[in-house]
C-alpha cells in the first residue's frame, strides 16, 4: 500500500534544523520511516544546490534526496544528479533589480552554479555565504553589468535598508519577480511564479505525483508558496504569522520535535526512546499537531 504522502518537503533553517543547526532525534527517525515507506524527501531552500549537497553530507541525510535550491529555481534529483527544473531570471530584469538595490545602498550577491558573484570579495557576508555553500567567489566590478541569467538575486542588509527596497521593488517590478525574506538579513528575488511551491509542482509533474499527496514544512516568508501548494502545509511553532496563516496545520517548534509530532501520524516512526515523544506516541489526543486552520488556508 502506498503512503498517504509520496513527497515530504522541508525548509532548512528554522524548520528541519533546530537551534543547534542539527536535526531533532525524532526527525531522524521520521526520515528512516519515510524511506521505508517509499516516500521521497525534498530539501527546499534558498541555498544553492552545492550548499544543499554540502549540508546533506555534513548532516548525513543520505544520497537520495530531492534538492530544491535557490528558492525553487533549480530542482535536482540527488540520486541521479538529474536536473528536473531550472528557471532563470531574464538578464535585463536582474540588472534592473540590482540597479535599484545599489540606489538603496543594499549589498547584492548572485549565487550562480558553483560561484558567488560579488563586488567585494572581502565582505564578511560574501565570505560566509561562499564558505557555507561550497561556492567560489567571483569578483565582479559592477553587478549592474551582470553577464549571466541568475536563478536568484540576493539582497543583504538590515531591515531598515531592505524594507524600503522591498517596497520599491514590489511597486516597480512586483509582477515580474517573487520577493521574500529568508532571514532577517536576506531578501531574495526569483522570477515571477518561481518559489518553493513551484519546485514541488515541477517535481510532482515530472514524477506523476498528485499535489494532494505532498506534505511541506516551513517557518518563514519564502516557505509560504510551498505551504499553500502542498496537500498538507505544516508551519512550525516558531514560524512567522504569515507562514502559520498559509498552513493547514501548526505544530510545535523546531526545538520541540515539531516535525516528528506530525509525521508520526502518517508514518511508522519508532519514537520509543526519543525524549519527549515516547510517552504519548502522538495519538489523537496530542494537541501539538492538531489543525489550527481546519476550514482551509488564508486566500492568496
Amino acid at each position: 500500500m502506498s503512503p498517504d504522502y509520496q513527497l515530504v518537503a522541508f525548509d532548512m533553517d528554522g524548520t528541519l534544523l533546530n537551534s543547534a543547526k542539527d536535526l531533532q532525534p525524532g526527525t531522524r527517525r521520521a526520515f528512516e520511516a519515510m524511506r521505508a515507506a517509499g516516500t521521497r524527501i525534498m530539501l527546499a531552500s534558498g541555498r544553492p544546490i552545492p550548499g544543499l549537497k554540502k549540508l546533506a553530507r555534513e548532516l548525513t541525510l543520505g544520497q537520495d534526496l530531492v534538492l530544491a535550491g535557490m528558492n525553487g529555481s533549480i530542482v535536482v534529483d540527488q540520486a541521479t544528479d538529474r536536473e528536473i527544473a531550472r528557471h532563470p531570471m531574464p538578464l535585463g530584469l536582474a540588472r534592473e533589480l540590482i540597479a535599484v538595490a545599489k540606489k538603496h545602498g543594499v549589498m547584492v550577491m548572485i549565487p550562480h552554479d558553483d560561484q558567488l558573484l560579488v563586488e567585494d570579495p572581502s565582505d564578511n557576508h560574501a565570505q560566509h555565504e561562499a564558505a557555507g555553500n561550497d561556492l567560489t567567489i567571483r569578483d565582479v566590478a559592477d553587478l549592474a553589468n551582470l553577464d549571466v541569467e541568475p536563478t536568484k538575486v540576493l539582497f543583504v542588509g538590515e531591515r531598515e535598508m531592505t524594507d524600503p527596497l522591498l517596497e520599491e521593488l514590489n511597486r516597480t517590478h512586483g509582477e515580474q519577480v517573487e520577493l521574500a525574506y529568508s532571514s532577517s538579513l536576506y531578501l531574495e528575488a526569483t522570477a515571477a511564479g518561481i518559489d518553493k511551491g513551484s519546485a514541488i509542482t515541477d517535481y510532482c509533474q515530472a514524477e506523476g505525483i498528485p499535489l494532494s499527496r505532498v506534505m511541506a514544512f516551513g517557518d518563514n516568508g519564502n516557505d509560504i508558496g510551498m505551504l499553500r501548494t502542498a496537500g498538507m502545509g505544516v508551519a512550525m511553532g516558531n514560524g512567522i504569522p504569515e507562514a502559520k496563516a498559509a498552513a493547514d496545520l501548526v505544530t510545535t517548534s523546531h526545538d520541540e520535535e515539531g516535525i516528528a509530532r506530525v509525521l508520526c501520524r502518517y508514518f511508522d516512526v519508532d519514537t520509543s526512546d526519543v525524549p519527549g515523544l515516547s510517552e504519548t506516541r502522538l495519538l489523537e489526543g496530542d494537541d501539538a499537531a492538531r489543525p489550527t486552520n481546519p476550514t482551509g488556508r488564508t486566500p492568496a
